[in-house]
């Protein structure tokens, strides 16, 4: 990344700004690795103290979590969050976060697995070993909707969008008549 000498924010604030852009338009996933602070300070041009503090800033912002000896990976509610989302709070039941750490670290071993097949039947037997870990974790799961659900912690929508209640109806399209049904006669 060339730096622009007009552009007036901290280095390290550049840094977070290219990964919420990536997070933002899709190049960064939920769950995604992001890069070391060492190969972000060369990718980036910037010192290693830079980059880790980018990465600090990140995870401050729940936009990353660190998997202690695994690295740094977008957080799964980065994305809502970017576009003004509610957070949620984090799971503050130890045991509970370390099983989903372990969870997601496994997940995205898989997945990474599935990134780097060099063929049709290894990407297959990722994405079988995918699910299966999914199907073997259904448990761990319900357990973590269960935690949320029970402490009103789901992302919620920004509050300017306005909540649709499943009995209204879409407001109809300009020159389209409502449909008409026919009469049943009743005896």
């Amino acid at each position: 990344m060339a730096h622009d000498p007009d552009d007036k924010r901290a280095l390290f604030q550049q840094v977070v700004d290219d990964i919420l852009d990536q997070i933002r338009d899709g190049r960064l996933n939920p769950n995604d690795p992001l890069p070391s602070a060492r190969k972000m300070a060369d990718l980036y041009g910037v010192a290693s103290m830079t980059a880790q503090r980018a990465l600090r800033e990140l995870q401050h912002r729940r936009i990353t979590y660190s998997v202690a000896g695994k690295g740094t990976f977008v957080h799964p509610d980065a994305f809502d969050l970017l576009r003004g989302a509610a957070l949620r709070e984090p799971i503050d039941d130890p045991d509970l976060n370390r099983r989903v750490a372990a969870y997601l670290a496994d997940q995205q071993t898989i997945v990474t697995r599935y990134h780097t097949a060099r063929t049709v039947d290894d990407k297959n037997t990722a994405l079988a070993d995918l699910l299966t870990h999914a199907e073997q974790h259904n448990r761990l799961i319900d357990e973590v909707i269960r935690y949320q659900t029970d402490r009103g912690n789901f992302a919620k929508p920004p509050a300017n969008t306005p909540a649709v209640n499943d009995h209204e109806q879409p407001p109809a399209k300009r020159g389209s008549r409502p449909k008409r049904t026919r009469a049943t006669k009743t005896e």
